[in-house]
């Protein structure tokens, strides 16, 4: 595999300079416009649907709810400039190195895979929102209930928390896709995934440890899903390439 050099690194940056303003342009344009439009609706929908019933909600510092705001805002604009950033850095690294000499993606084909991506990033979104936060919140509010403690929760961990589940979710069922492009175009060998299988169930499995409660059903909740689709990942690697 072709190695990246300083030299790389430094061509692509005065490739892509001029260019940067446009992804700052549209994250500033779409943050602007989450921040009075969305960003309050977003904090309300979170508290209606995952709050435990009994649990409160509380603000720690004078502004805290105001860079949770800009926080949830700048993330609308960083996903709404994803694509465009997707773009621009195939491009470049397709134009100035030779990482990425054997891939070829017609308009069509890149047409595709962002409808998939985003499917798939919405599904995992959704099975995060519906099935695993209720669970994984109902558990931690069963522990500070059962200890007789008073569940009072900072608003911006809390929405960080949900944030950051449903953003490993939606990257878990990106799992596919992204094999399946990097086996289709000899970036990595599949030989390579299935020798490798048993270090990724570790992973997996660390992962689900650190994201959730020191409680079994819930990291198996977390790594059954990964690992179930990274086999599902093989599989159709297997044949579709």
């Amino acid at each position: 595999m072709t190695e990246l050099t300083l030299k790389d690194v430094a061509e692509i940056l005065v490739a892509v300079r001029m260019k940067l303003i446009k992804v700052i342009g549209i994250i500033a344009v779409v943050w602007a416009l989450s921040y009075v439009f969305v960003a309050d609706h977003v904090i309300e929908k979170v508290e209606n649907d995952l709050l435990p019933e009994g649990a409160k909600l509380i603000t720690q510092a004078p502004l805290e709810l105001l860079m949770l705001k800009i926080k949830i805002s700048l993330i609308f604009g960083f996903l709404a400039a994803l694509p465009y950033i997707v773009y621009l850095s195939y491009k470049t690294l397709k134009e100035r190195t030779e990482l990425l000499k054997n891939v070829e993606i017609s308009k069509s084909k890149a047409v595709l895979y962002a409808i998939i991506a985003m499917l798939l990033f919405f599904m995992g979104v959704a099975y995060g929102y519906i099935v695993m936060l209720p669970l994984f919140l109902k558990f931690l509010y069963s522990i500070a209930q059962s200890q007789g403690v008073l569940a009072l929760y900072s608003i911006a961990e809390f929405i960080n928390f949900v944030v950051l589940m449903l953003a490993v979710f939606g990257v878990t069922f990106e799992m596919p896709l992204i094999m399946h492009f990097l086996v289709k175009n000899g970036i990595v060998d599949l030989s390579t995934f299935k020798y490798y299988r048993r270090h990724f169930y570790v992973v997996f499995f660390v992962i689900g440890a650190v994201i959730t409660p020191p409680d079994v059903f819930t990291q198996l909740m977390v790594a059954l899903p990964m690992i179930l689709f990274f086999e599902i990942s093989l599989a159709v690697v297997s044949v579709t390439t």
